[in-house]
């Protein structure tokens, strides 16, 4: 359920950030147009890798606030 919820989550931080990123770069396109495409793939790929951590903490704080057990992953050392 907790990954489920990660998950969604994360969907949703995403499509938050790539939003954002969108209206940034019509700001910059109405500035300089030449820039306009290359901020946008920028924060485009950049939203992915900081979506995740976001959500994480996000997902971490509703369990807690829900008032049920974080689940850790087992790491197994060799």
């Amino acid at each position: 359920m907790q990954a489920l919820m990660l998950i969604g989550i994360f969907v949703l931080t995403a499509a938050v950030l790539q939003f954002l990123g969108f209206l940034i770069s019509q700001v910059v396109t109405n500035f300089m147009p030449t820039a306009g495409l290359l901020s946008f793939l920028v924060m485009f790929l950049a939203a992915y890798g900081i979506a995740w951590p976001i959500a994480v903490r996000i997902t971490e704080w509703l369990i807690v606030r829900l008032g049920l057990e974080l689940q850790q992953a087992e790491t197994r050392a060799r």
